[in-house]
């Protein structure tokens, strides 16, 4: 009997979804809830599961198509078990027959013959992982070349990594393949030769389709500046107190496995300042004319990725020590590179901090409010500057540049300033942000 597989709705209203990447090919038989591809949903990149088993005969799209929910992925001559498929025969390929060359996979989704030590390549030299896995094995300092797959295919899951790092001598005593054509990340790609300047990319004059990511930051931030009134105030403080409390930690927090930067303590400032001045956790309901006011404080992070830009939030950050929101941020932000967010974690937020200090200028700028929120917060680069100090002389200062959007329906031009002298004083005087958030 021929099944045909359809693209399921796999959470958060989805309405289309890109295919990033096939986990089999023709010609595989698979069992129910095996994993078949990695489907790129707005911002998400996640795996969807077989409904049940049998023998795959065609795969309808290519990686990197965008398929509507009930259009059809897979077809199957299996044996009618499971749900989510649906009984059809297509009149151009019968049940008996094999597929035709041109209905099946692209040629690099194909596993070639290559020298493997514990895992299998592609034919660019890339090691078969989910990105998650392969964030997880470079945060744990694992070598995935060395790492036995069990998954289909040769991948290597999650497990197989718990497997390795609970007891790494079982490992195979092979050498491992050329590091340079194993790329340890997705983001990293090891050169094949002598390290020379990259040349500029070729951009070629034309149309070019908008990415599932894309699309949704554009229809956003279109929707929002066209119905926020945007206002933006601009301060700078001097935060040299705050390095030293950075750095007395520093080393503490590494030695735990995560980083400590200066987010989350702008995270429990902002909190703070919520706190005082409820407006700047809270959002405007034009629909029924209504303030509506968050009992907590969660505060979304921009993550600027290879996919576009992710916002998740770290929830109720009121309640949480610095270490612990600096755990949570290191997380998602590993995760988020390598499109591995979970939808709950991208939902929620009630205050935004995006952060451009890793890029030189002049740290300044107008940030765009998300969704559902009143304010956002834009950090620049710590940069040394003259300043006053207390004794009135001139001094050498470490300043750091703020910029505050908000929702002008909400917030007034003197609440604002007001808010932003709040976190001057809290990120100045770290000591005094301890005891008062």
């Amino acid at each position: 009997m021929t099944e045909i597989f359809k693209m399921p709705d796999i959470g958060e209203g989805m309405a289309e979804g890109e295919i990033a990447n096939w986990l089999v090919k023709v010609g595989d038989t698979i069992k129910e809830e095996d994993a078949v591809a990695e489907v790129q949903n707005d911002k998400l990149l996640q795996e969807i599961l077989s409904p049940y088993g049998g023998k795959i005969t065609k795969l309808f799209v290519e990686a990197g198509t965008v398929v509507k929910v009930g259009e059809p992925l897979i077809e199957f001559d299996g044996d009618g078990s499971g749900a989510g498929a649906e009984s059809e025969v297509p009149k151009e390929t019968p049940a008996s027959t094999e597929p035709e060359p041109e209905s099946s996979a692209p040629v690099d989704q194909t596993a070639p013959e290559v020298t493997k030590v514990g895992a299998e390549y592609t034919s660019n030299g890339q090691l078969l992982a989910m990105p998650s896995v392969r964030e997880y094995a470079r945060k744990n300092d694992i070598d995935l070349t060395q790492v036995p797959a069990t998954g289909r295919h040769g991948h290597i899951t999650m497990a197989d990594v718990e497997n390795f790092k609970a007891s790494p001598a079982s490992a195979p005593t092979a050498s491992p393949a050329p590091a340079a054509s194993v790329p340890e990340t997705e983001s990293e790609k090891a050169p094949s030769a002598p390290v020379t300047p990259a040349a500029p990319a070729e951009v070629k004059a034309g149309r070019v389709p908008l990415s599932p990511v894309r699309k949704v930051i554009a229809k956003t931030l279109t929707n929002q500046v066209q119905t926020i009134p945007h206002v933006t105030i601009m301060d700078e403080v001097e935060v040299s107190k705050l390095m030293d409390l950075r750095n007395q930690f520093k080393e503490q927090a590494k030695q735990k496995g995560y980083k400590l930067t200066y987010m989350p303590f702008i995270a429990k400032a902002l909190a703070g300042a919520a706190h005082k001045y409820p407006e700047l956790s809270a959002m405007v309901d034009i629909e029924k004319q209504e303030i509506v006011y968050y009992e907590d404080t969660n505060v979304s992070f921009a993550v600027d990725t290879d996919n576009g830009l992710f916002v998740p939030n770290v929830k109720n950050v009121k309640s949480k020590s610095i270490m612990e929101v600096a755990q949570e941020i290191d997380d998602m932000a590993i995760r988020g590179r390598a499109g591995d967010l979970k939808p709950n974690e991208l939902k929620g937020g009630t205050v935004t901090i995006t952060n451009i200090g890793s890029e030189s200028g002049s740290g300044f700028f107008t940030p765009i409010i998300n969704p559902g929120e009143s304010a956002i917060l834009g950090i620049g680069r710590i940069r040394k500057t003259p300043v006053v100090n207390e004794d009135g002389e001139l001094a050498v200062g470490n300043t750091l540049k703020l910029s505050l959007s908000f929702d002008h329906r909400l917030i007034d031009g003197a609440l604002a300033q007001k808010i932003m002298n709040e976190l001057k004083a809290l990120l100045s005087n770290p000591a005094y942000m301890l005891m008062e958030v």
